[in-house]
């Protein structure tokens, strides 16, 4: 499963190459644990009610702090 779970996150990171170092240094402890890429652990999903991936979620999560300051 671990592997699967690596090579769904090189897969994932190919269609986001503007991640910053963080940003995937987060991504890979998320995966660790044994989550997958496209899920995310605030739960935040779109309009359609499709969970966001990870790093998409973590982008609005830290929009939203922004705003709230």
């Amino acid at each position: 499963m671990k592997r699967y779970l690596i090579n769904e996150m090189k897969c994932y990171l190919a269609l986001v190459p503007d991640a910053s170092e963080e940003e995937i240094s987060d991504l890979k402890k998320w995966v660790d644990a044994g989550n997958s890429p496209y899920a995310n652990p605030w739960y935040i999903a779109d309009e359609r009610g499709t969970e966001l991936p990870f790093i998409e979620a973590r982008r609005d999560v830290f929009i939203l702090a922004e705003e709230l300051d």
